[in-house]
């Protein structure tokens, strides 16, 4: 009886981390569709959420069903790594609710003149994906650990994600920002869902 509710919760986790993120991922190209002049390649997903923008509820709720996918993943995964998983999914959550300063929409926010001072908030949500990003790189790592032995090869490929995904965050910016962002994303989301359904 045990083992049978615990595979329930189990897999009724996955879905939550699976469907967290799909919804990301389909509300954001979505909001992005909705706002003239906004650019996959050239803005960031966050900017959707920004205060300011026309499709902030949108954003608010992808970047938050972000969130919830990695506590999803962190509720179906075992042991350690739960915790660093748990940690990007409240990182995710923190930055949903401290949204950037957007004040003329959110095409082309944090670049002038759509660009604000510094403020409380956008320094939060800053932190927050920093923070995101390390706890799921750690992730990574220690789900690299427990494969070396037994998947050597998922255990590699687990480190060249982490290894993308670091090499991406810190190539985020310039023209093109939109576009390393959302590489960003699709290794890092793309690796949550291997994770939850392939690695568990």
């Amino acid at each position: 009886m045990r083992g049978s509710r615990g595979s329930d919760l189990g897999s009724r986790a996955q879905g939550v981390a699976v469907g967290g993120v799909a919804l990301f991922w389909l509300v954001s190209l979505v909001a992005g569709s909705l706002v003239p002049g906004y650019s996959v390649r050239g803005d960031y997903v966050s900017s959707l959420a920004g205060r300011g923008s026309s499709v902030a509820v949108f954003g608010i709720v992808a970047i938050a069903a972000l969130g919830v996918a990695h506590l999803g993943a962190a509720a179906a995964g075992r042991g350690v790594v739960a915790v660093p998983l748990a940690l990007a999914g409240l990182s995710g959550l923190t930055i949903a609710a401290f949204r950037t300063a957007c004040p003329l929409g959110a095409a082309g926010c944090g670049t002038a003149p759509n660009d604000a001072p510094p403020d409380l908030a956008g320094t939060v949500h800053v932190l927050a994906v920093v923070g995101y990003e390390i706890a799921l790189v750690a992730a990574m790592v220690v789900v690299a650990v427990r494969l070396v032995r037994t998947r050597p090869l998922a255990a590699a490929l687990t480190v060249a994600a982490a290894v993308a995904s670091v090499v991406l965050a810190l190539n985020i910016g310039g023209p093109d920002l939109g576009a390393w962002q959302r590489a960003w994303l699709v290794v890092n989301t793309a690796w949550l869902v291997v994770a939850v359904t392939r690695l568990r």
